[in-house]
C-alpha cells in the first residue's frame, strides 16, 4: 500500500483558508444575504388603502441601498433590493410614497394635464414625507397610515 503525501506550503495554506472562509460565508448568509430581511406592509390614506404606486425605503445614512415595492390594489407592498421579495438591508430609512392616477386622454390637450395624486405630493420626497422606518432582523410588517 502506498501513501501519498501532499505538502502545503505557506502560500497553499493561505489559499485553503480563503476558500474555506468564502464557502462558510456563503452558507452563513443564506438566501436573503447578509443583514437583510423581508419587509412588507400596508399603506392607507385617510383610513383607505392606497390602490397603486411605489414605496421606497431610502437609506438615512450613506452606504445603504434603496429598497422599493409596488403597491397593489389593497395597499399592500413587499420590498425588494435586488430581486422580488428579498427585502431590505438592516438600517434606518426615510420612506417615500408615489401614488398617482394615470392620465387617460383620447386627444392631445393644448395644456398638459397634471396627474391626480392619490396621496399628498409631499410623500414623494425623502426630506418632505416625514416617514421613517427601521429595518431590523425579522422586521416583518411596516405599515403607514398617511394623513393630509
Amino acid at each position: 500500500m502506498s501513501r501519498i503525501n501532499i505538502a502545503i506550503g505557506p502560500d497553499g495554506r493561505f489559499r485553503c483558508l480563503v476558500v474555506a472562509a468564502v464557502a462558510l460565508t456563503a452558507i452563513a448568509c443564506g438566501s436573503t444575504g447578509p443583514g437583510m430581511t423581508q419587509v412588507s406592509g400596508k399603506l392607507t390614506y385617510q383610513g383607505k388603502p392606497v390602490p397603486k404606486g411605489l414605496v421606497s425605503f431610502v437609506p438615512a445614512s450613506p452606504g445603504g441601498r434603496i429598497a422599493t415595492g409596488q403597491i397593489d390594489e389593497n395597499g399592500n407592498y413587499q420590498l425588494q433590493t435586488e430581486s422580488p421579495g428579498d427585502g431590505a438591508l438592516y438600517g434606518d430609512y426615510l420612506v417615500t410614497i408615489s401614488a398617482r392616477d394615470d392620465v387617460v386622454l383620447d386627444y392631445i390637450p393644448k395644456k398638459p394635464v397634471p396627474p391626480k395624486y392619490l396621496v399628498p405630493a409631499r410623500y414623494e420626497g425623502p426630506d418632505t414625507s416625514g416617514l421613517k422606518a427601521t429595518v431590523a432582523k425579522g422586521a416583518g410588517s411596516i405599515n403607514f397610515d398617511l394623513k393630509d
